[in-house]
């Protein structure tokens, strides 16, 4: 009966379903709060609520799919059902190329300061505890990325969702990934649309000027960089070369002062300099020290600056662990360092999969 098809059950008593669904108990990070079968699902695309619409023909719950919110996203041709679809169905983290629908996960509110995270493949979910939860708390869940700026999730959740967190309150005015520190210490310019920034910025502290245009060509070399590491052909060649090269492109960006330095093209571009010292450290040579010392310096500013971008939750989206998990792969300075990385590592895999190593699946 468990395994069957939309079938759900709470775990050990831990929710209970009042006006949301809230913890009857205290609850400890990592706990299995409720398991629930998809009701549908299908690989990620175009046709894929097309898709799970046909599965649906005849199932127990499609009524009660019907009574699910179909809004988030407006001003495209769906029938209702598929509206439906496109707003509840969720990416399997598990099974990242597979979206899936489970019925009564859906009617868990989003946040982008989640406490609670659904660990899925196409067939099954688990919603788990990301914190330490005390009896009464309402249980939210992220929709979207959490790490993402707050255009960018707003983006992903649709014109027709709003999301109400306070997180998101505070980004639509000021949002630190797209921020750029004045010189002066005091003031900040930004790359974002919100707050009627223009072209031509003055820091409100010193008067200095900034220009947006000298920002996003340094933005759009970044990104052309990143899309180069990105292709298959590209990964091969020598490694410390491409580091070098990489290492000038970041080094002319951020010290030009006129990008953000926790943008996620930025950071990016720190974490393929710091991946091609890796490959680099573990060819044979005499410059193995130097590599590993590259390394470290640029995985440390990619993983700082990207931890901050997830804000106050625990939640940590999967770039970020498998990052994690490849720094356990590198030569620490002392045993304590890499001790300290892999108890880190361990407990947000339990927090997330309820198990100590990312999922076989996941790691690509």
């Amino acid at each position: 009966r468990r395994f069957s098809s939309g079938h759900w059950e709470i775990m050990d008593g831990q929710l209970e379903e009042i006006d949301a669904f809230r913890t009857a108990k205290d609850v400890k990070a990592g706990t299995a709060l409720l398991f629930e079968s998809s009701a549908c699902r299908a690989a990620a695309g175009p046709n894929a609520c097309e898709q799970m619409a046909r599965q649906l023909e005849g199932h127990a719950r499609y009524q009660e799919v019907l009574q699910l919110k179909g809004n988030r996203f407006t001003g495209e041709t769906r029938n209702p059902l598929q509206s439906i679809l496109a707003s509840n169905a969720r990416v399997c983290s598990r099974e990242p190329k597979m979206v899936a629908l489970f019925v009564t996960c859906s009617k868990v509110p989003h946040s982008c300061h989640p406490n609670a995270f659904l660990d899925a493949d196409g067939s099954h979910g688990v919603l788990r505890a990301l914190d330490d939860l005390p009896k009464g708390t309402k249980v939210t869940v992220s929709y979207v990325p959490v790490s993402l700026f707050q255009s960018a999730r707003q983006g992903q959740l649709g014109q027709g969702f709003q999301c109400p967190c306070q997180r998101c309150k505070d980004e639509r005015t000021f949002d630190p990934q797209l921020a750029v520190p004045c010189e002066c210490g005091k003031g900040h310019f930004t790359t974002g649309n919100s707050g009627g920034h223009g072209a031509e910025q003055l820091c409100k502290a010193c008067g200095a000027t900034f220009s947006l245009d000298k920002s996003l060509r340094h933005l759009t070399e970044a990104r052309k960089a990143n899309e180069f590491m990105a292709k298959d052909r590209n990964a091969q060649g020598n490694e410390l070369q491409k580091a070098l090269a990489l290492e000038t492109r970041f080094r002319t960006a951020c010290g030009s002062r006129a990008v953000p330095l926790r943008h996620p093209q930025i950071l990016q571009l720190a974490n393929n300099v710091s991946n091609c010292y890796f490959y680099a450290a573990k060819a044979p040579g005499s410059k193995q020290d130097a590599c590993w010392e590259g390394f470290w310096k640029y995985k440390r500013l990619y993983m700082e600056g990207l931890e901050a971008n997830h804000g106050q939750t625990r939640q940590r989206d999967l770039h970020f662990l498998l990052s994690l998990r490849r720094m356990l792969e590198a030569k620490f300075a002392t045993a304590k360092e890499s001790i300290e990385c892999q108890k880190m590592f361990q407990d947000l895999c339990l927090r997330h999969f309820g198990e100590s190593d990312i999922p076989l699946s996941m790691r690509g």
